[in-house]
């Protein structure tokens, strides 16, 4: 019988082997869940840290119909589908699977918060990854996945557990953050009121702005991107971090070139962004910005209460306790940031 690392262990090895150095390839066939039995091989510790797996208990999933009982060792999980479709799996090696990223995603919402799926969502449809151990800071991968591939798979899985959470989360989730913070602005904008947000349309991250040969010039490039953008309303947001626009005189330049195209950049540092009466400060000069229907002025509150969780949730200040990697990363592979 084959084992199908799952949950929490295949969340952990998604961030754990970055996909520029991952060997495991992609299941393009429908698989049964009865492969995956409970009295299938054992896994060893040696078997477990050469998948990237430090993290105990390790997760897997088996059939509805076979006992789900675990150890300190092993948690079970009963999976209510008898059938995975296609492309939802990951071959790690002989007979041993891990779930991909969306189904993954899937089975974590069912195991979270609104909040906590939203945010894992956001990394997941990002060009970011959290570091497995937790620790501050972040590297940087393609999109393990995107938010129209998420909503194709859960038409697909609908009895399956975690499926209503995931589709609820996927409304707030977007593509293209490339980084925690700029997930942290991306929720706290567009989150309903209900749970903290300030309620604005959606936004678009890291959008593209195509400029004129002579706006080119000024950038030193002719199609930035702006962190957190309003293409209707010509507002963007930007985050200014540690490692982050160092260059400030071609940040200027740059932003110069925006201005020209009739865009408005509004600059978030990391003070302000851990802040909450400063954040609230800033959000207020996005007045050109709508509202989703139905949504107004959060109370300050749930407001700051919602920034903390999602401080938390993206590990802002945490600090570096562990190791980085669950296998060897060759120098140079994968760029991080601490």
């Amino acid at each position: 019988m084959s084992i199908l690392l799952s949950h929490n262990s295949s969340l952990e090895r998604l961030r754990s082997v970055p996909p520029q150095v991952d060997r495991a390839s992609s299941v393009r066939e429908v698989l049964s869940i009865d492969q995956f039995a409970r009295a299938g091989r054992r896994l060893s510790e040696k078997d477990l840290r050469a998948f990237g797996l430090l993290q105990r208990p390790f997760h897997k999933t088996v059939p509805s119909a076979r006992h789900a009982s675990g150890n300190d060792a092993m948690q079970v999980h009963r999976s209510h589908l008898d059938k995975l479709p296609a492309g939802l799996v990951r071959l790690v090696s002989g007979d041993v699977y891990t779930a991909g990223p969306e189904l993954t995603f899937i089975q974590m919402a069912g195991e979270t918060s609104l909040v906590g799926a939203v945010v894992l969502g956001h990394e997941l449809c990002g060009t970011y990854s959290h570091f497995a151990q937790m620790i501050s800071g972040f590297y940087e991968r393609p999109a393990l996945t995107s938010v129209s591939r998420l909503r194709e798979v859960l038409t697909g899985v609908s009895g399956m557990q975690g499926a209503d959470a995931a589709r609820t989360a996927l409304q707030w989730i977007r593509d293209g953050s490339a980084s925690p913070m700029e997930t942290v602005v991306s929720c706290m904008l567009n989150l309903p009121n209900d749970l903290g947000g300030f309620g604005l349309v959606v936004p678009e991250l890291n959008h593209k702005v195509k400029l004129s040969a002579a706006e080119a010039r000024i950038a030193g490039t002719d199609e930035p991107r702006i962190d957190t953008a309003y293409p209707d309303s010509l507002i963007g947001i930007e985050f200014d971090g540690v490692n982050y626009h160092r260059d400030a005189e071609h940040d200027r330049k740059r932003r110069e070139a925006l201005a020209h195209k009739g865009w408005t950049i509004y600059v978030l540092n990391v003070d302000e962004l851990m802040t909450y009466p400063k954040l609230k400060e800033k959000i207020a000069l996005l007045d050109g910005v709508p509202r989703a229907p139905g949504q107004e002025m959060p109370t300050d509150g749930v407001a700051r209460n919602l920034l903390k969780r999602l401080l938390k949730a993206t590990r802002c200040g945490v600090g570096i306790n562990a190791a980085l990697f669950g296998i060897g990363v060759p120098k140079g592979k994968v760029k991080v940031h601490l």
